[in-house]
């Protein structure tokens, strides 16, 4: 079994910018043979950026990403990318639209994974679909089911 995150926005759509700086994160499980797949959604988390109001979910260039070349060699700043850990830190991969070298970064040093999935991709269950297909798990699929 393995646990997968996807930042996603209040109406529980993929979040098209930096994972740091969404509102929440959704996780799910994902389980079963390499020819009959089964995901199921477990919880959401809320990032903890958006619960203090800190600088990741207020600041623009965080938003989209755009971390200067004097943040991307700041101690504090590298640090601020860590603090999404306490929402996913137990996951295997993280799902995401785009994200900046820092996050990159902070999820390698843990083990975490990211997954890389195309602009249009809008929900929860298409992303999920697009990793689990993209990324091999599913081999020979017979199906990929959504276990409620």
């Amino acid at each position: 079994m393995m646990r997968i995150a996807l930042s996603t926005d209040a109406d529980n759509n993929v979040y098209g910018y930096n994972p740091c700086s969404g509102s929440q994160f959704a996780i799910y499980e994902v389980f079963g043979t390499r020819h009959d797949i089964h995901y199921r959604f477990v919880q959401n988390c809320i990032n903890p950026w958006e619960r203090c109001q800190g600088v990741m979910v207020k600041d623009p260039a965080m938003k989209s990403c755009t971390c200067d070349k004097t943040l991307l060699h700041d101690p504090q700043h590298i640090h601020d990318h860590y603090a999404i850990l306490e929402a996913i830190g137990k996951c295997d991969y993280l799902i995401a639209k785009s994200y900046c070298i820092n996050t990159f970064y902070a999820l390698q040093n843990v083990g975490i994974k990211i997954h890389k999935i195309p602009p249009f991709l809008m929900s929860a269950e298409d992303a999920i679909k697009h990793f689990l297909i993209a990324t091999d798990i599913a081999k020979d699929m017979q199906s990929i089911q959504n276990t409620l």
